[in-house]
Order: structure tokens, then sequence, then C-alpha cells
């Protein structure tokens, strides 16, 4: 069995190509023997969908925007100061007798123990939540700014018309191929022109800009 995409051959049984997936056929036709151009692109075709399984497989490299974090950390301390407080108030009101239970008095020194600890391991928790905010703020900034350099650079250097010319994107591939090419080509620019991004926040600028490059898709 032969992928009539790469031409790399399989045995009996298998029906996809691992690389391309696409169906495999029993022979390929004949062709001419292909320019360096267009063996060049088939071999990039062929890392960037290695590249692309490598991607899925490993969701630890997924990019989180920092405003995201930052409204995360943001109810993470709020809601832990909150519930602590409350929490070590109501402890306070039944150890004064303002809100009478019915508890012995070593259940209710075991209560204050436990639950006092854990109300107050809250606040602790929401405080220090809460101190993180700055720093955070700051990333936050700082991504947009990246963010808005990025794609000014990007678009006043690239429309989606230049690119497909500069890949010689045919009109008859097939969308996934185009995908592949065009993100592997835009990653590689990005790098290129900012070497301090971190890969992850390359791959979600990639992402970004390919949306609006390229929105029929």
């Amino acid at each position: 069995m032969w992928c009539p995409q790469c031409k790399s051959e399989y045995r009996d049984g298998i029906t996809v190509c691992a690389d391309c997936g696409v169906p495999l056929v029993k022979t390929l036709p004949v062709e001419i023997d292909p320019s360096p151009a267009q063996r060049q692109a088939r071999a990039l075709d062929r890392a960037d969908s290695l590249e692309q399984m490598r991607a899925l497989s490993d969701g630890n490299k997924a990019y989180v925007e920092m405003q995201a974090k930052y409204e995360d950390m943001k109810s993470t301390a709020y809601s832990f100061m909150l519930v602590g407080a409350a929490g070590l108030i109501l402890m306070a009101l039944i150890f004064a007798g303002m809100i009478p239970l019915q508890f012995a008095a070593y259940m209710k020194s075991i209560m204050g123990i436990v639950m006092g600890g854990m109300f107050f391991l809250f606040l602790v928790i929401g405080i220090r939540s809460y101190m993180q905010l700055g720093s955070l703020k700051q990333k936050v900034l700082k991504e947009t700014e990246d963010t808005d350099a990025a794609k000014s650079w990007f678009f006043d250097q690239f429309s989606a018309k230049s690119v497909d010319v500069s890949l010689d994107i045919q009109e008859q591939e097939p969308l996934q191929q185009k995908f592949f090419r065009r993100s592997h080509f835009m990653k590689q620019q990005l790098q290129a022109q900012f070497p301090d991004f971190g890969e992850p926040f390359v791959d979600y600028l990639t992402e970004q800009f390919y949306e609006e490059l390229f929105p029929q898709d």
C-alpha cells in the first residue's frame, strides 16, 4: 500500500497514511519526477504533520493567556479571603456565645481547632493569591505589548495572498496541508523576528494571526 501524497510505502492492512492522514492506494500513478521545489514542499508537509502531532500529544505546551491567569487568580483570592474571613467571624460568634450551639465542651474545642484552622488556611491562601495579582498584572501588560508589536509587524509584512505566494500554495491542495504549511511559515517568521518569545507564545500568536488572515478556513 502506498500514500498518494508523500509516496510512503505501508504493509497490507494499513489503510491511512500516518503522516498525511489520507487513504492509501495499492499502486502509485506514473508521474514526472518532481522538481526540487515540489520535493521540498513535500518534506515540509511531512515535517509539519509530525510537528502538529507532537503538539497535540503534549498538552503541557499549550499557552494560557495572562489575562485568563489574572482573572483566575483574582477569583481565587477573593473567594478564599471571603470564605476564610466569614468562617473565622462565624467561629468567633459561636465561641462568644452569640450563636448558641448545643455541643459538649470538648466538641466545641475540636470544632474550633479544626474549623478555625481550615478557615485560617483559606484566608492565608486568599491573601497570598491577592499579593500575586500585582506581578500578574504586569505580565498582562507585557503580553499585550508583545502581542500588539508582533501583530503590527506581521500584518505590515504579510497578507493572506503574500503568504500563499511565498509558499506557492495551490488552490487544489488539501485544506489540512495548506494549514500546516501556512502555520509553519508564519511561526518561522515570528520566531526569526522575535527570538525572545517563548515557543508556546509564538504558537498562540500564529493561531491568532492565522484566524485573521484565513477566516474562511
